[in-house]
């Protein structure tokens, strides 16, 4: 299991600027959380490229800043918005491969939806083999406003898409009520990469080591599964007080997976 951190962790810092910050925590992997269009352009991303090659981080992922527009773009009965949608998604399968990263994160439509949980596995599935032509594993995260919340939402979709690949976020389940065990369960072997965090009764979202939940354990069972992927640090900009705190809460992830 690889070590690493999020961009989004020193969001509203411009991402280069929170890429310099957090490679010097020495991590394995980074996930770039593209957070405008215009960071999509080439140049730019070569530079990202070219920071982390230089430290020797790899960034194994990039989460759009689109991931909101989810609903609008693949699940509305507008079929020529879908089309677009997936025009758009081709550049951050493009900015994936700039990058060196080989999973784009995907929240999808939100969980108050009318749509069947068929059609959305219809609509999933062609989403993902665009992705795969681009040489990109479209990833399902667990996200607490989006369908996506429950793990029977999850297990469903793996029996109906066995090759699709998912995100497990610790925080999201929490936020949605869900055990985490359940969500790992129907995640199974599919787990491609963690967003981890740590809780407690009254906080959802605490770095790793600031709260109670058996982070150890959880690495533990889903290493059984054959998992070798990222470990994600993956906060908010409330759950921690500076770079020195998440420095620290990182490195206690670090020891974690070096026991």
């Amino acid at each position: 299991m690889l070590p690493g951190i999020s961009t989004a962790c020193l969001y509203p810092l411009n991402t280069e600027r929170s890429l310099e910050a957090l490679i010097a925590l020495c991590p394995a992997c980074m996930e770039v959380f593209i957070n405008a269009w215009q960071e999509l352009a080439p140049g730019f991303l070569r530079e990202l490229r070219n920071q982390a090659d230089a430290a020797g981080v790899r960034i194994v992922s990039i989460h759009p800043y689109t991931s909101g527009m989810d609903p609008l773009f693949f699940f509305s009965g507008y079929a020529r918005r879908f089309d677009e949608g997936v025009e758009i998604y081709r550049r951050f399968y493009q900015a994936a491969n700039i990058l060196g990263a080989d999973c784009v994160v995907f929240h999808g439509d939100h969980k108050f939806s009318r749509l069947p949980r068929q059609e959305y596995f219809n609509r999933f599935e062609r989403l993902w083999e665009d992705a795969r032509k681009h040489g990109i594993s479209l990833c399902q995260e667990n996200v607490e406003r989006c369908a996506s919340h429950s793990a029977g939402f999850i297990a469903e979709m793996r029996e109906a898409l066995p090759k699709v690949e998912y995100i497990l976020d610790v925080k999201q389940a929490v936020r949605s009520g869900e055990s985490v065990w359940d969500m790992a369960r129907a995640m199974g072997d599919k787990i491609k990469h963690i967003h981890i965090s740590d809780h407690n009764e009254s906080e959802s979202c605490l770095p790793p080591g600031a709260g109670i939940f058996n982070i150890a354990k959880l690495l533990a069972t889903i290493g059984k599964t054959g998992f070798t992927g990222g470990v994600i640090v993956e906060l908010y900009g409330e759950n921690f007080g500076d770079v020195v705190e998440l420095s620290a809460s990182f490195q206690h992830l670090c020891q974690l997976l070096s026991t």
